[in-house]
């Protein structure tokens, strides 16, 4: 999983590296790819489930329940998993 998390960020800071005029914020990624880039996390319902937002600390976010007609439930935040821990 620490694979996948990782593939996550670096979308993220790619993305930033080639749109340097959006700041802080957090980047979209559906699928993989990047869709948009918000100044904070919002509403869930504006979201569908499995949405990834990551800020530009790294932090993930993912939206979570609901349905891609209603938009996700709420936002959960990604807690470090041990093997994404260095050591």
């Amino acid at each position: 999983m620490k694979a996948f998390w990782n593939a996550l960020r670096v979308t993220a800071a790619r993305w930033r590296a080639k749109n340097k005029e959006y700041r802080g914020g957090i980047v979209m990624i559906w699928e993989g790819e990047v869709y948009a880039w918000k100044n904070e996390v919002r509403d869930p319902q504006c979201e569908r489930p499995g949405v990834y937002a990551v800020d530009e600390a790294g932090q993930i976010f993912i939206a979570v329940g609901g349905d891609d007609y209603n938009g996700a439930e709420r936002w959960i935040v990604k807690q470090p998993a041990v093997d994404d821990l260095p050591g």
